[in-house]
């Protein structure tokens, strides 16, 4: 009786050690102080319901028939190339497929596997082995339509541009690679399975939770936050940094990986050469908004301005120009001497929108794509965030 005990307790104790070691692989893969973004939602209901439905928590994600936008119905899902090649949209056993086909016949197919971006655009990848590879065609909403990615050519399709870690450091909260050398100076680098984790989640932007969450759990009388990182306890050039290391276009200079970043660093230890206040005609409106937002008058005058002034990073943001133009005149009045000399043309309508003339949208150098059949590139527009009296608001 008694050995058939000792080996029941072994048996437990088995049990109980291999839970633990798979929970443990289930972890969060960042490490056993990070809490992972669900825990938020026990005590902060309402803002993680709405984090995760940002286009910050969505910025990568698992491609799915439901979350892929862009027709896979003819006419709609064909592109033609200058070369006659086509790439059509297909969905083949509740998966997604980018086909190209050649006089007809197919030719080379690859699965819809992340997407990377989602209001404007969507840019998708497809993964072999252990790498990732950019499919050539993006959905663009402003054309509502198919269009070559990024820096594709429209002479003819290509499935060979790798992906490397560099755009998943904006686009993700965490992936893990290993550089592998080859012969001679040949090196590729490898992602390690299960460690990608999708989307800006709450922990990027506040830094590592698994404490805060242990101790409130344990103290839920306790409303003074413990162990985590708040915007309001960074100074204005530390909530800046904590925007722009996505929002600079930093990555030509880089030191150290952007998910090594933490709230309350400071991005001159990321970046070799990082100059905060370069000209901002060296700016594009793509990725560099928090650097054309400095050269502003408005941010270097207000010493208490930042991103979040105008925008919620748990919310997406509002193409509602009104409720901009209102922020605006949170500081700009008539009463202050510094409201808009040509309200008094303008009337009425200046209160619901200065944006368009003071933040104009504007094609980025970065980013353009050409649609079916057609040689000249078309515009990718953005908001720039560079606050100023622009040439055409003159007229």
């Amino acid at each position: 009786m008694k050995s058939l005990l000792v080996i029941l307790l072994f048996l437990v104790s088995v049990f109980l050690f291999t839970k633990c070691v798979n929970n443990a692989t289930a972890a969060d893969p960042r490490g056993r102080q990070y809490a992972g973004a669900a825990s938020c939602r026990q005590c902060h209901q309402a803002i993680y319901d709405s984090a995760v439905l940002s286009m910050h928590f969505n910025t990568t994600a698992i491609a799915g028939s439901a979350n892929i936008h862009g027709s896979f119905t003819p006419p709609g899902n064909t592109f033609t190339y200058l070369d006659g090649a086509q790439i059509k949209m297909e969905k083949r056993n509740n998966n997604s497929f980018q086909v190209m086909y050649i006089d007809g016949k197919e030719i080379d197919t690859h699965k819809f596997d992340v997407i990377f971006g989602g209001k404007h655009a969507q840019t998708f990848l497809y993964s072999k082995g252990n790498q990732f590879f950019e499919l050539p065609l993006s959905y663009y909403s402003a054309a509502n339509s198919w269009a070559t990615s990024p820096g594709f050519p429209i002479q003819q399709p290509r499935f060979d541009r790798y992906v490397g870690t560099v755009c998943f450091e904006c686009h993700s909260s965490h992936l893990e690679t290993k550089i592998e050398i080859a012969g001679g100076d040949g090196t590729s680098e490898e992602t390690v399975p299960g460690t990608l984790i999708y989307g800006i989640d709450c922990e990027r932007c506040h830094g590592p939770a698994g404490k805060h969450v242990d101790y409130h759990l344990g103290h839920p009388e306790e409303k003074v936050a413990k162990f985590i990182v708040e915007n309001h306890q960074l100074s204005r050039q530390q909530q800046s940094d904590a925007c722009e290391v996505c929002h600079g276009g930093n990555s030509k200079a880089q030191l150290i990986s952007r998910f090594k970043f933490m709230p309350g660093d400071t991005l001159a230890n990321f970046f070799m050469q990082f100059v905060p206040n370069r000209n901002s005609s060296q700016f594009d409106v793509h990725g560099n908004q928090s650097q054309l937002l400095a050269q502003s008058k408005c941010f270097r005058r207000a010493a208490q301005m930042t991103c979040s002034t105008c925008h919620d990073p748990h919310v997406n943001a509002s193409n509602n120009v009104s409720m901009y133009s209102q922020k605006c005149m949170s500081c700009h009045s008539e009463a202050n001497h510094n409201f808009c000399p040509k309200a008094a043309t303008l009337g009425e309508s200046i209160k619901s929108n200065c944006i368009d003339c003071h933040m104009p949208m504007q094609s980025s150098r970065a980013i353009s794509f050409q649609l079916s059949g057609q040689q000249e590139r078309s515009s990718y527009m953005l908001r720039n965030h560079r606050i100023a009296v622009y040439a055409d608001s003159l007229k």
